[in-house]
């Protein structure tokens, strides 16, 4: 299998003159793309979703000299969104803009028009007027761009029980799609390894309806702990520094989402990422290079090498290389049928035979 974490190839500067011509090393800075992350509700330092989106567009710059910037909104509303990219684009004459987040939809849908000379790269969602899922639109200056978050999930989930795990805990943000389809496939990757094993799997499940760090959070995560849960699926970007926390003082483990969290500590078992930074680079050296491609709507998944578990860096003792290998190749060829958000309304809609799963309100 090609290395999940391969970067791009061949990014080069862009240079002016040659031969004789005393300005031939000079770079031609007004070439350069400006480029614009905005966050969505969390933050840029939240070991996730932000956070590892933004150190792909810095890496990007860096490489390529491009000039890179990010805002957070004043807050997490469509009309703070829309202030934002206004800024992106006057302020800092942005003429490619990032957005992280399916919160972003609406304002996409509006300013791709508003502004048709800007490219945008809106990912984990498809622009859509006011939110509302009825009428879409991806302009030819735009490309979405979403995961198959059930994938990683499932990876995780599966992974999990052939380490010997049987008492689960998933954790979630808010219960947006990307969330629920981690979750849900978390639930039956767990299921398939138990059906395998002819074992029984316990699996507390809850939505903490919070992107961010919070001390709530942390109590009722050593609460599962303390009461027999042995690894908790921390899937809401900042709320990773709570869960992460409760199982550091309780001797629990973590399951990292988005990005690779596994050097976070030693409690990391593992992390259903995505390739956020080179999904994003791709494009904007597509934007650099005249190959862009507007319009599209992006589903990345396993076939696309989107998705997956670090195992350089996870800690497994029981699951193996091979074991990964075999069961990503599955993914690959549809040999595993994954319910995702689309296909269930709650997870207790999804039918599992060797998973007992209890809804924590």
């Amino acid at each position: 299998m090609k290395k999940m974490f391969a970067s791009l190839l061949a990014l080069s500067m862009i240079l002016v003159g040659c031969g004789g011509n005393d300005d031939g090393d000079k770079k031609d800075d007004s070439k350069k793309n400006t480029i614009v992350m905005i966050t969505d509700k969390g933050t840029i330092e939240d070991k996730s979703f932000n956070q590892g989106t933004w150190e792909g567009i810095k890496a990007y710059g860096t490489e390529t000299g491009a000039k890179t910037e990010y805002i957070k909104p004043t807050d997490g509303t469509t009309q703070a969104y829309n202030e934002a990219i206004d800024q992106a684009v006057n302020d800092y004459k942005a003429n490619v803009v990032v957005t992280p987040g399916y919160l972003f939809e609406a304002s996409i849908y509006e300013k791709q028009t508003t502004y048709p000379d800007v490219k945008f790269i809106l990912i984990d969602g498809v622009p859509n007027k006011d939110g509302q899922y009825k009428e879409f639109k991806t302009a030819d200056n735009t490309v979405s761009i979403k995961y198959a978050e059930q994938e990683s999930g499932y990876l995780a989930g599966y992974a999990a029980v052939k380490e010997g795990h049987t008492k689960l805990g998933f954790m979630g943000g808010q219960a947006v799609p990307a969330v629920v389809n981690f979750g849900y496939g978390y639930v039956q990757g767990a299921n398939d390894a138990a059906k395998e094993l002819g074992i029984n799997i316990e699996l507390q499940y809850k939505y903490t309806d919070s992107f961010i760090p919070d001390p709530a959070i942390q109590t009722e995560a050593a609460s599962w702990y303390k009461s027999g849960t042995e690894i908790i699926f921390s899937c809401g970007g900042g709320i990773f520094a709570s869960i992460s926390a409760a199982a550091q003082q309780n001797n629990g483990l973590v399951i990292g989402v988005d990005v690779d969290q596994n050097g976070e500590g030693e409690y990391v078992l593992t992390s259903a990422y995505k390739q956020l930074a080179h999904s994003v680079q791709v494009q904007l050296k597509a934007i650099d290079d005249g190959s862009f491609k507007g319009g599209q709507d992006l589903v990345l998944s396993a076939k696309d090498e989107a998705v997956g578990l670090p195992m350089k860096t996870s800690r497994f003792k029981k699951f193996t290389q091979a074991d990964y290998d075999t069961l990503y190749k599955k993914l690959v060829n549809d040999e595993v049928k994954i319910i995702n958000n689309e296909g269930a309304k709650a997870v207790t809609d999804i039918k599992v035979s060797n998973v007992k799963v209890t809804l924590v309100k």
